[in-house]
């Protein structure tokens, strides 16, 4: 079953030279990153029960990469980070990666109209050791960027690259950090539609 979450507020993206929506696909770009290889989806894998502990962590991670994505719509529908609680929810390369686009966003004069849309599905949510106690975690998401348009600021017309996969997985990779989830890490692969 899947769950879809959709952000509450607009986003903006870079596309002159550094494109955020392109920023989102390339966020991290260590190659050798454990979780680039996509394990394949079983149905025929028997359920798991988890501990209430393993359940809420799982909660939370979700709610970690949601709460970044909610301040990045924010940040890029303005093209500022100004009243941004990004810190929050964001550390390492995934929070250098949201302020380098909406510096670009901001240099260029591209916001970004709508949200993206986000589909967690229930096994996506990987814990590292010691399940709902784990420091780090790991997930898939569908990111869905067809309600998510860069555009000119001053003209009002999209910038969005032609052709350009609009639905995709992302790897992201978090860790616990003083009693709350932050996304470290993300890492888009186009060539994997959902």
């Amino acid at each position: 079953m899947a769950v879809r979450m959709r952000n509450r507020r607009t986003v903006s993206s870079a596309l002159v030279a550094l494109a955020a929506i392109s920023m989102v696909a390339g966020c991290s770009s260590d190659d050798g990153d454990k979780a680039a290889t996509s394990p394949t989806p079983s149905s025929a894998k028997p359920s798991k029960t988890v501990s209430a502990d393993e359940a809420q962590a799982r909660k939370d991670v979700v709610g970690a990469y949601q709460g970044m994505t909610d301040e990045r719509v924010a940040a890029y529908a303005k093209a500022s980070l100004a009243g941004s609680h990004i810190t929050k929810y964001a550390t390492g390369a995934a929070l250098r990666d949201v302020k380098d686009a909406v510096f670009v966003n901001m240099q260029n004069g591209i916001i970004v109209n709508g949200e993206p849309k986000i589909i967690v599905s229930d096994d996506s949510v990987t814990l590292g050791s010691g399940g709902g106690a784990a420091q780090r975690a790991s997930m898939r998401v569908c990111f869905d960027t067809n309600t998510w348009k860069p555009i000119d600021k001053k003209t009002g017309k999209s910038v969005a690259p032609p052709n350009q996969v609009k639905r995709y997985i992302i790897t992201a990779h978090l860790q616990k950090q003083s009693d709350q989830w932050r996304v470290t890490d993300e890492k888009a692969d186009k060539g994997r539609t959902c």
